[in-house]
């Protein structure tokens, strides 16, 4: 077998057992989840997922990880060659309602999955660490998008898109936050179609000031 072909399947096995575990910890919780379970739910044996992971714990981390760098990724996929800076974050919403609206992103990410991994994340360091960086990578990502509209005359220069970055963030995450406690489905595209229009139509834009919207 060459080595590509082990590198490829290494890499599936891998991403089988973070799918099962994610499905897991969003159905039983991260603590009542035991490692058979996740075993049973990838169809492997103890063996074959101890040859990648060493512990529960190690197995959540990775879950999270895997998921912020794929959710970038696929954002990132989704923007390529649009023109317009608000077009792009229109095409990234766009995908990313869809994901929302099925219930889950990458790999098998759900807002009870979210939850667990908050939960987790207050107690854990090591967790902590890895969702910091996710956090710190998209609002880095959404950022640079928002400086574009603003170098594009699409954003007033006056907003601060760092903090608007967090404030995006922050908003898809704290609404799948009562979408998990409430077991309630967030209209998903009608809250991004109100971000747009704020951002997009008045709220935000040059053209709208103080003085003209009196």
């Amino acid at each position: 077998m060459s080595p590509k072909v082990t590198t490829a399947h290494e890499r599936g096995q891998r991403m089988r057992i973070l799918r099962a575990a994610a499905a897991c910890f969003a159905r039983s919780g991260v603590h009542r989840t035991t490692i058979q379970d996740i075993c049973d739910e990838a169809g492997l044996s103890k063996g074959g997922l101890y040859t990648y992971f060493k512990a529960k714990d190690e197995i959540l981390a990775a879950v999270v990880e895997q998921s912020s760098v794929q959710s970038l990724q696929q954002a990132m996929a989704a923007a390529a060659g649009v023109a317009t800076p608000l077009e792009k974050i229109d095409r990234i919403a766009a995908h990313f309602v869809g994901e929302f609206a099925g219930g889950e992103s990458a790999p098998g990410f759900s807002p009870r999955l979210l939850l667990e991994v908050w939960a987790e994340a207050s107690k854990d360091d090591r967790l902590s660490a890895v969702c910091a960086r996710g956090y710190d990578e998209w609002r880095a990502f959404i950022g640079g998008l928002l400086r574009e509209a603003q170098a594009a005359g699409q954003l007033r220069q006056d907003i601060d898109a760092d903090a608007l970055a967090a404030i995006v963030v922050s908003t898809f995450d704290g609404l799948s936050l009562q979408e998990a406690l409430s077991r309630t489905r967030i209209d998903w595209p009608r809250i991004v179609q109100t971000l747009r229009t704020a951002m997009g139509e008045g709220t935000f834009t040059p053209a709208v000031t103080r003085e003209g919207a009196r």
